[in-house]
């Protein structure tokens, strides 16, 4: 279809002026900035009325469009905030897990520290008891923080870093909820840590 001619601009432009209410409107300017619509608004008001439907069935699809794109935007913005949600809460769950660093300057993990830098010969008998496992541990600093561990604290260490249960497992063997042992072995870890980075 042909550009506009200078009088249907001058027309247009006219008619945008006394509906400024209308085109103020950002959808509106968008949509006629397609030169199609502008030349069959044109016609529309020039009372054709095959040319009012046209444009009102435009404007209709154009107007869905828009919505639907916004909707997209808006669901792909909340579907991300909830995934970051979600990240952030198993990031301080865990906060101290086997790969985590030991301590702020990065020598070694919690996982290397617990169960030492040598593997142990096969023909060690497999740690079962938290006083075994104390036994096993290479670093003297370690040892320490863990024997000021109270005794459930020990006995679910040992369970979830000497037997490699989980939280859910270790909670059937010893009677209570996952969340307890959860928060249980959290805090003994934590308490590993502190005692790591006071030895500095």
């Amino acid at each position: 279809m042909a550009s506009l001619t200078s009088a249907q601009r001058i027309r247009f432009c006219n008619y945008c002026n006394e509906n400024r209410s209308v085109f103020s409107e950002q959808v509106v300017q968008n949509f006629f900035k397609i030169e199609q619509n502008i030349e069959i608004l044109l016609r529309a008001i020039d009372g054709d009325s095959t040319c009012q439907r046209e444009l009102e069935d435009r404007f209709r699809k154009h107007y869905f469009r828009v919505r639907f794109i916004k909707y997209l935007a808006s669901t792909i913005k909340y579907c991300t905030i909830d995934q970051m949600r979600l990240n952030r809460k198993i990031d301080t769950r865990n906060q101290l897990i086997f790969d985590r660093p030991c301590s702020e300057e990065g020598e070694g993990t919690i996982g290397e520290m617990l169960q030492g830098t040598q593997s142990l010969p096969e023909s060690e008998p497999i740690v079962r008891e938290p006083y075994q496992f104390h036994a096993s541990l290479l670093n003297d600093q370690l040892a320490k923080a863990f024997a000021a561990l109270t005794p459930k604290q020990q006995l679910i260490a040992t369970l979830c870093y000497a037997l490699c249960y989980q939280d859910n497992e270790v909670a059937k063997i010893i009677g209570v909820s996952p969340q307890a042992i959860s928060k249980t072995r959290n805090l003994a870890l934590q308490k590993l840590r502190l005692a790591m980075r006071e030895r500095r």
